[in-house]
């Protein structure tokens, strides 16, 4: 061969080598590589295998590690999925080769996997993603107790030298935005996650599962699955959790609703190999944190070469995501990673539920005169709404006043009360809109009690607290005037809250933060609609186990499709009123028990088109309403068929 540097090999190289070394006649064609010089050979017959070149400055026993790791896998549930290394013509399976005096160059073959990298594979369903993570568990499962006198490695893109990396190379990012972005999270990195990496547990991972390492298969009559994972020159004894977080901080790119990427992949893997407690709770700033590495390694890179596309090929979806990943709280994404486990999202929600619960009998009123059966009316806002049938425009705030104040004086009420866990159609401004994972998705759940009532109705506290924050609201659709108090019981290891929204802009004069209020202390009283966001007049009442450090305010409605993670941070506020929550919770039909007496009544003929039945409640034009308030086009009945095409 030519004496050339490494990086300087041809196709003909390639071949050559091929020839000399494994006796294979082959055609190569390049592929990108970091730090390897990597071909692609197919022989005549259509034999397919990987050509990795290394510099002679990598450590063999490096490379060894990798094989033997590839070697142990064979056998394993995961083998089928990984590349396999094959040896020299003489049995090595890792060759030599000289190039100038002194310098030798490794180079070794390995089986081709078929498959289209997952980031050239669209769409990425959630059960492809959940199949990623499964597939990730489970190697990390099969490597559990692999060791070789290589595996502690000291590389850049180790997540435990996160900090040392990041602090390394943050110069080089020269936008001032983009800086302060990598800097709060390596703040969150420090202070929270690098003090509890030592109580992590730790072992051989692949700690690459980016979008390029990961095949995936063609499509099925179902769906697309993982068909191999690829590129183990990254592996290295670390913590075991970081395994997932890459893959995670991968998977999210060029996601419109980066957490409902996230949450299938983590749920396959901790399906496969169970998280534990400590690493959910640390395992969104992780993946941030991944993301700040490749964006300052990338930075770096730049700078140092910028004719190598490969070394910065994710750069800028990245930093499009750690855009939006600044804009979510650690512990909501913590919250909804758990409930995508199948954990209880909030972990402080039973504790501090079960003591309310024994403490109900000692609560004060929250309005006076205190409610009553008599007194109170059940309303329903519901999609499917009965009441409001006859409300076709229902954002419109004056003809729901109407309808609701006329509603009370019918049954001779003087509080209609607003349920909790009732997905209504009220909220359709843009304020309630999100991303979501298959375009814009509304915030229509409701996640607290409403008590519509007259103006200068007296609102008490129902239990002692503190004054967390005072703060007049005056968006349009807002709480106008609003307080909320902390209640910390540190002989009982809990801390809540208790937000009271749409009061008069004279309740908050004799408030600010940190004041103590008594059990019964009045708060003040029900605003008028003119200073509420334009509601009609009413107490919100809502009760908080994590103010995810917010001030003064916190989302009143959630997203249906996370539904459950919002009611555990936010339980039924019923608790603080001395009554059963479930009579203020609408009863919903969940839609495995519509179907299975859709079956029992309804003939096959009548099949169901959908693979996720939707559950139509309310008609409306041309439109149909699920029971989450998602509106569809009717192109079923008459609508689209010939002759109404105009």
């Amino acid at each position: 061969m030519t004496t050339r540097q490494i990086f300087d090999f041809t196709i003909d190289d390639a071949q050559q080598l091929a020839r000399n070394l494994y006796q294979i006649q082959a055609a190569a064609s390049p592929l990108p590589g970091e730090r390897d010089k990597n071909f692609r050979l197919e022989t005549l017959t259509g034999d397919v295998y990987l050509l990795k070149i290394s510099s002679g400055v990598e450590d063999a026993d490096i490379l060894d590690f990798q094989n033997q790791a590839l070697t142990h896998l064979a056998d394993s549930p995961v083998g089928r999925y990984l590349p396999q290394i094959c040896p020299t013509h003489t049995g090595e399976f890792i060759g030599a080769v000289s190039l100038v005096p002194g310098q030798t160059c490794y180079v070794r073959l390995l089986t081709w996997l078929p498959g289209t990298p997952l980031a050239r594979a669209n769409p990425h369903s959630p059960a492809l993603l959940r199949n990623l993570g499964g597939l990730l568990g489970r190697l990390d499962v099969a490597l559990q107790g692999f060791s070789h006198q290589a595996m502690h490695r000291q590389l850049p893109w180790d997540m435990k030298r996160a900090g040392q990396t990041i602090r390394r190379y943050r110069t080089c990012i020269t936008d001032p935005d983009k800086r302060a972005i990598v800097d709060y999270f390596l703040r969150w990195f420090e202070k929270q996650v690098a003090p509890i990496l030592p109580h992590l547990r730790q072992s051989v991972i692949h700690n690459d599962g980016n979008d390029y390492n990961v095949l995936v298969g063609p499509p099925h009559a179902t769906e697309r699955r993982v068909a191999g994972l690829v590129d183990f020159g990254d592996m290295l004894y670390t913590h075991t959790v970081f395994e997932p977080a890459i893959a995670v901080a991968y998977a999210m790119l060029n996601k419109p609703d980066p957490l409902s990427a996230a949450a299938p992949l983590i749920a396959g893997y901790h399906a496969a190999f169970p998280l534990t407690e400590l690493e959910l709770e640390h395992l969104f700033i992780l993946i941030a944190i991944r993301l700040c590495t490749s964006v300052s390694i990338a930075a770096f890179n730049r700078r140092q070469n910028q004719q190598n596309e490969y070394l910065t090929i994710s750069e800028q979806p990245a930093w499009a995501l750690l855009a939006r990943l600044v804009e979510i709280h650690p512990r909501l994404a913590h919250y909804i990673f758990r409930e995508a486990c199948g954990l209880p999202p909030c972990p402080q929600t039973e504790k501090i539920v079960a003591w309310l619960q024994a403490n109900q009998t000692t609560f004060a009123p929250v309005l006076r005169p205190a409610l009553s059966e008599q007194s109170c009316h059940l309303l329903d806002l519901s999609v499917g709404s009965v009441e409001l049938g006859a409300l076709p425009n229902r954002t419109d705030m004056t003809a729901l006043t109407d309808l609701i104040d006329r509603r009370l004086q019918t049954v001779d009420a003087t509080v209609g009360i607003g349920q909790y866990n009732e997905a209504r159609q009220l909220y359709t401004a843009e304020r309630f809109k999100e991303q979501g994972p298959d375009g814009e998705i509304w915030r229509t759940v409701h996640i607290a009690l409403d008590f519509f009532t007259a103006p200068g109705t007296e609102v008490f506290a129902p239990l002692a607290g503190v004054i967390h924050s005072v703060k007049n609201n005056t968006a349009p659709l807002s709480y106008g005037p609003t307080l909320i108090l902390e209640h910390n019981l540190p002989e009982e290891g809990i801390t809540f809250y208790t937000l009271y929204g749409h009061l008069s802009e004279d309740s908050l004069a004799r408030f600010y933060p940190g004041k103590k209020t008594d059990r019964g202390e009045r708060l003040g009283w029900v605003g008028e609609r003119i200073i509420n966001g334009g509601w009609p007049s009413h107490l919100h009442l809502q009760l908080i186990t994590d103010l995810l450090d917010q001030d003064g305010n916190f989302p009143g409605v959630a997203r249906p499709d996370r539904r459950q993670t919002w009611l555990d941070i936010c339980p039924n506020p019923a608790l603080l009123l001395g009554l059963s929550a479930d009579k203020f919770t609408p009863a919903r039909r969940d839609i495995p028990a519509l179907l299975q007496q859709r079956n029992e009544s309804v003939g096959q003929v009548l099949s169901v088109a959908y693979r996720r039945p939707l559950k139509i409640v309310r008609g409306h034009g041309q439109f149909l309403f699920d029971e989450a308030g998602r509106v569809f086009l009717d192109c079923v009945n008459n609508v689209c068929h010939v002759g109404h095409c105009h």
